[in-house]
C-alpha cells in the first residue's frame, strides 16, 4: 500500500539514523521508498531543509513530489515556500485529499514536531507497519502514516458541480428576466462557464500529473525487482501490480 509517513526525533543525528533505517528497509524489499526528506522545526515555528548526502539513494520521481506538498503543509506560510520549489504546491501533485492527507494529520504531526526536532517525510509503499514501526521506534522516533487513499470527489469536482447549479438557475431566471436585466444575467454565465471550464482543465492536468506518477513509480519497481531475487524480487513486482490497479481504480473513479 503507498503511503505517506512522517518519523519525528529529537534530535539530527537521530533523522539521519532514521533516513538510514529506510534505506535498508528498501534494499530488503520489506518497503519501496520514492522519495525522502528531512526537515527541522525552528525555533521560529519555520522549517528547514535538512541536506542529506544519501537522499540520491532513492530515485526521484519528478515533477511536484507529494513530498514537497506535505513538507509545505506542515510549514505553514514559510513551509509553503519550501515545499513550492517542488512545483506548484498542491495543483502540482492534484489535490493532496488523493495522497489521504487531512487536517487531523497536520494536526498529529504538527503538534509532535515542536521547535528543534527533526522529522522524516518519505512517501513509500508498505504491507505491513512493524518492519518500520520496531526500527525507528529502538532510536526513539515516532511514526505518523496516512495512507494514499482512493477520493472520488475532489475539490475541482465540487467547483465544477457547483458552477453547473449555478448556470442552471441563472438560465432559467434569464427565460423570465426583463429585457434590461439579460445583459447582466448573460456576463454571469459566461463568468461562470468560464471558471467550469478551468475546473475541467484542472481536473485533466491532474489526471495527466497522476500517470506521470504511475509510470515513474512503475519504473522505480522495475529497477529494484531487476536487481533482486527471490522473495524480494517477489515483494517488488507485487508492487508494481498494485500501483496498477490502484491508479486504474483511480482513473475509473474520474
Amino acid at each position: 500500500m503507498e503511503k505517506l509517513i512522517v518519523v519525528v526525533f529529537d534530535d539530527p543525528a537521530k533523522a539521519f539514523e532514521g533516513f538510514e533505517v529506510l534505506r535498508q528497509l528498501d534494499r530488503e524489499g520489506e518497503i519501496s521508498v520514492y522519495e525522502a526528506q528531512i526537515i527541522a522545526k525552528e525555533p521560529s515555528g519555520g522549517l528547514r531543509l535538512i541536506d542529506n548526502p544519501d537522499k540520491l539513494a532513492f530515485p526521484w520521481i519528478g515533477g511536484g513530489t507529494v513530498v514537497g506538498a506535505l513538507v509545505g503543509l506542515l510549514g505553514g506560510p514559510v513551509g509553503a515556500v519550501i515545499g513550492a520549489t517542488a512545483g506548484a504546491l498542491i495543483g502540482s501533485i492534484g489535490d493532496m485529499e488523493h495522497a489521504g492527507v487531512t487536517d487531523e494529520f497536520i494536526d498529529d504531526v504538527t503538534t509532535a514536531l515542536t521547535p528543534g526536532k527533526f522529522a522524516l517525510v518519505a512517501d513509500i509503499s508498505e504491507e505491513w507497519n512493524t518492519p518500520l514501526d520496531t526500527q525507528v521506534e529502538r532510536i526513539g522516533g515516532v511514526v505518523f502514516r496516512r495512507p494514499r487513499t482512493l477520493v472520488k470527489d475532489t475539490q475541482d469536482d465540487r467547483d465544477a458541480a457547483a458552477h453547473r447549479a449555478e448556470m442552471e438557475q441563472l438560465k432559467a431566471e434569464r427565460a423570465q428576466a426583463r429585457a434590461d436585466r439579460l445583459a447582466k444575467i448573460d456576463a454571469k454565465i459566461d463568468g461562470l462557464r468560464m471558471k467550469l471550464e478551468n475546473a475541467i482543465a484542472r481536473k485533466r492536468v491532474k489526471m495527466q500529473l497522476r500517470q506521470q506518477e504511475r509510470e515513474a513509480r512503475i519504473q522505480t519497481l522495475k529497477a529494484k525487482a531487476d536487481q533482486s531475487q527471490g522473495e524480494i524480487r517477489r515483494r517488488q513486482e507485487a508492487r508494481i501490480a498494485e500501483v496498477r490497479r490502484d491508479y486504474a481504480e483511480k482513473a475509473a473513479a474520474d
